[in-house]
């Protein structure tokens, strides 16, 4: 064993701990106890939040329903950025994703194949460091001038849409009629349609 220094209520902790895989396993009476330990480690530091963050997303872009944010405020005024009013999500994933299924009138498996899509692009990276909850996206101008186009000339550009969005198993947002939120929400999922189809691009070259 050594003695190794941490830090909690400002003060500092010497604790004695394992000195080697070999030691942990035999203080743990179980082979393979330090890998199990460590990969569950990186999965609930950094997997999971990642997974949540992105399934999240994805939520909102299939059925239409956003996360609720809040204004990031500095001495009782709305903190603004590069003109941008900065946000912050003002309920966790897991009341997010309650609320989704409240409204769908579902449970939480019906979204179980998104899921897994999200798990499956989600990559074991044992060198990231701890990931910090992420702020609300900004849609790219790219993606909010395409959902303009389509509402410009939905004659011509509905059907393109609509046929895109089901070729990467995309569902069609279900409009608001507020135009504002309308635009954002075609503009997210046109955004995940060209994010499915890149991914698709991309594995023809893994081994």
């Amino acid at each position: 064993m050594k003695t190794k220094e941490y830090s909690s209520l400002g003060l500092k902790v010497p604790f004695e701990v394992p000195e080697t895989v070999e030691e942990f396993d035999t203080n743990a009476k179980r082979v393979g106890a330090c890998l199990d330990e460590a990969i569950n480690n990186v999965i609930y530091r950094g997997s999971l939040a990642e997974f949540r963050d992105e399934f999240c997303s994805k939520l909102e872009a299939q059925t239409s329903i956003e996360r609720n944010t809040e204004p990031v405020m500095k001495d009782g005024k709305p903190v603004v950025k590069d003109g941008v009013e900065v946000t912050r999500y003002s309920e966790t994933e897991g009341d997010y994703v309650k609320r989704v299924c409240a409204t769908k009138n579902v449970e939480a498996d019906s979204f179980q194949t998104l899921a897994n899509e999200v798990a499956n692009a989600t990559k074991f990276d044992a060198s990231a460091a701890e990931r910090k909850p992420s702020a609300p996206k900004k849609l790219a101008e790219l993606y909010k001038n395409s959902a303009l186009a389509c509402f410009k000339n939905k004659e011509a550009n509905w059907p393109r849409l609509e046929s895109m969005l089901a070729g990467e198993g995309i569902a069609m947002p279900t409009l608001t009629g507020d135009e504002a939120k309308d635009v954002e929400l075609v503009g997210w999922a046109i955004k995940a349609a060209k994010d499915s189809q890149a991914k698709k691009s991309l594995e023809q070259f893994e081994a």
